[in-house]
């Protein structure tokens, strides 16, 4: 049937080779302790996935926005969270894991006022949420503070030989882990309908699979999910205490001269790659363009599962896309500083924050050199 779709939907004229309008890269570029590299797939009609690097003396801002129930929340992130980690960072004068904490805090609270604002307008906007993964490299010290399914890792080198091994570096808050579902059993001690095994994988409420978010406030505040302008859109949704959370998990780590490189990604990564195959392809091959072949391992992958040709796959169109494959962003951060090479002066200002396109299909669809580019530009 997938084959038959990836037919139907395919527009190439017969012996010619389709172009992929719906991925995105960047070159090479700097940051205070090496370089980095990103790369985006889109698959919905929509793209829901956001990322970006800002790069300064004090500190380089890794974040990775996977959304779900439409892009306003991952959108929100991309504009919003590293202010409030740049502020805090200066209140407290250094990045810490209290600075990440009130930051993730403040970004929540913050869409949460977004929402009582506009969700009676569009009562979609109290189900709309996002995963966030945020990375900091403050001197030689790592921080990793994730809400949702994206996924960190490190690849650091063997000592005495030349052997690349993967480390992760998040707790995954999935409800297909066990542990979480044990979490969230324990939390919820009366209500039997914490966590649902339902169309084919385990479900917060029966709706979600990821336990922490950015978001999706009518299962954190009842008063949503009973309202009735939320019942234009979905059945009401009991809650004794909220289901989800926006606490996020924080791992803090000291980088060492035998780390070579951190993979950043959305759950659309993942979902095709291990993280030890996605190390041994980034140890392996050339720098240039390397996130870009990180996605596009990914996307062969997810064909060969479906027995689609890579060539029919370039052809489908978004939202129909999303049977093959989930939008993907991948962000490669190469750590030179700690191996003793010399890295480029990276000059203190918001211009240097690089951001995939709000919408790849979109972006590409211009056909300029600027919008196959990075675009560059503050954060908020």
């Amino acid at each position: 049937m997938l084959r038959a779709v990836a037919r139907c939907c395919g527009h190439w004229p017969p012996g010619a080779a389709a172009a992929d309008g719906m991925l995105w890269q960047t070159e090479l570029r700097p940051h205070a302790a090496g370089e980095f590299s990103m790369a985006a797939a889109q698959a919905n009609l929509a793209m829901e996935d956001q990322a970006q690097v800002l790069a300064s003396p004090a500190a380089t801002l890794v974040g990775v926005y996977d959304g779900h129930g439409g892009a306003d929340a991952s959108r929100f992130l991309r504009s919003r969270l590293f202010p409030h980690v740049q502020r805090f960072e200066k209140e407290q004068g250094g990045m810490s894991t209290e600075v990440i904490r009130r930051a993730f805090g403040a970004a929540e609270e913050e869409f949460l006022q977004q929402v009582r604002q506009a969700w009676r307008q569009r009562p979609k906007m109290a189900a709309v949420g996002s995963c966030c993964l945020l990375g900091a490299i403050s001197g030689d010290t790592l921080y990793v503070a994730n809400l949702g399914d994206s996924r960190a890792v490190l690849g650091r080198r063997v000592v005495g030989g030349g052997v690349a091994v993967a480390e992760r570096l998040t707790d995954e808050h999935n409800a297909a882990s066990e542990e979480v579902r044990r979490e969230l059993t324990a939390l919820n001690p009366d209500d039997g309908q914490i966590v649902v095994h339902t169309r084919g994988a385990w479900r917060v409420k029966g709706i979600i699979q990821v336990s922490r978010t950015i978001g999706d406030v009518y299962l954190k505040k009842q008063e949503y999910s009973m309202d009735p302008v939320f019942r234009s859109i979905g059945p009401p949704i009991p809650l004794k205490r909220p289901a989800l959370s926006a606490e996020p998990s924080i791992q803090v780590r000291k980088l060492k001269p035998n780390d070579l490189f951190l993979i950043f990604a959305s759950d659309g990564l993942w979902e095709h790659l291990s993280d030890d195959a996605a190390v041994q392809i980034v140890f392996k091959n050339p720098r240039n363009g390397i996130a870009n072949r990180l996605v596009k391992a990914a996307l062969k992958e997810a064909t060969r599962k479906r027995e689609v040709s890579f060539r029919d796959l370039k052809t489908i169109e978004k939202g129909v896309r999303r049977h093959f494959h989930d939008d993907i962003s991948v962000i490669v951060v190469y750590l030179d500083r700690h191996r003793g090479r010399r890295h480029t002066r990276v000059v203190d200002s918001s211009s240097n924050c690089t951001n995939a396109p709000v919408d790849i299909y979109s972006s590409n669809s211009g056909k300029s050199v600027e919008s196959l580019q990075a675009h560059r530009g503050p954060a908020w």
